[in-house]
């Protein structure tokens, strides 16, 4: 199959109005987030699917994952991704925020499987140990809290994946909380979310990385190059992380996703996928189906 006429089925992107919600990263400057992309004035305050169609345009992208995008009210914000599912027919599956350790776990939950297509879960844990303005979690230990387990697996029973967002040096923990559910599937985001770029810090992540990919139940989503390397990233700087990675779990487990709109920041929809294409070049036309397409759209059944 000729790459321009590969299936996309973009399994991370957001969509968010800021006219009808409250997203505390718009009414005020965010320093973790700034820490990440730099100036984000440029991001519109609202997206939505118009503006996605707009910006995807000339490639096959046959179905979208819309992600929350921390709004003050998780619930709300799923029932409006879901308004939008049901006018527009994107997005195609819906991923809400949760607090595994919330008294309101179970009411959330049973909320999002009526707001539209829900397909998964996830809460930020990313937790840097040494820059405050990177701690996302509400501890550095929640991996390991028992509570918090427990809410993890409260998800047995509902076909929800759960999604768990971490830095690099957090991998080992995530590899036994996967461990300890074998019978939940775990999505690890933004590639692992290496923090040390250094030959050392590389070989650390790919140490971290291995120990998620030998459980079975976790599979990983690759996007985010502009949180990761910065929105001056390269092709030739990605692509020894993107590979590896790849290696790791094989295709069958692994998936590229876009980021939208935040992706733009560094560049543009066609430039995100162009750079993928040119990363798995040696992959089989079977391989790359899998990585832009079908690994997904099994993850998350759709």
């Amino acid at each position: 199959m000729d790459d321009e006429a590969l299936p996309i089925l973009d399994c991370h992107q957001h969509f968010y109005d800021a006219g009808r919600l409250r997203y505390p990263v718009f009414a005020q400057r965010s320093a973790g987030f700034e820490a990440l992309v730099g100036d984000y004035c440029a991001l519109p305050r609202a997206y939505r699917p118009e503006d996605y169609a707009r910006d995807s345009a000339g490639l096959n992208v046959v179905k979208t994952i819309w992600a929350e995008f921390i709004s003050e009210d998780p619930v709300g914000e799923v029932r409006w991704a879901g308004e939008l599912a049901r006018a527009t027919g994107r997005p195609n599956g819906m991923i809400g925020l949760v607090e595994f350790r919330s008294p309101d776990l179970e009411r959330t939950l049973d909320l999002y499987g009526s707001a539209g297509p829900i397909r998964c879960v996830r809460q930020h844990l990313d937790w840097h140990p040494t820059d405050p303005r990177l701690r996302f979690a509400p501890g550095p230990d929640l991996l390991s809290d028992a509570a918090w387990r427990r809410g993890v697996a409260s998800l047995r029973g509902r076909d929800l994946v759960c999604e768990i967002e971490v830095f690099g040096p957090q991998l080992f923990d995530l590899a036994a909380v996967a461990a300890a559910c074998p019978d939940i599937q775990f999505v690890l985001p933004v590639m692992g979310w290496p923090l040390d770029l250094t030959s050392e810090g590389r070989s650390a992540w790919k140490r971290g990385i291995a120990a998620v990919a030998d459980r079975p139940n976790v599979a990983l989503k690759i996007f985010g190059m502009e949180c990761i390397f910065g929105i001056r990233w390269t092709v030739a700087q990605v692509r020894p992380w993107i590979l590896d990675a790849i290696e790791a779990f094989g295709p069958r487990r692994c998936m590229f996703a876009s980021h939208m709109p935040i992706c733009r920041l560094a560049c543009t929809f066609r430039q995100l996928y162009d750079a993928y294409l040119e990363v798995i070049d040696g992959c089989s036309p079977a391989e790359k189906r899998q990585l832009m397409c079908d690994t997904a759209a099994s993850i998350y059944t759709l």
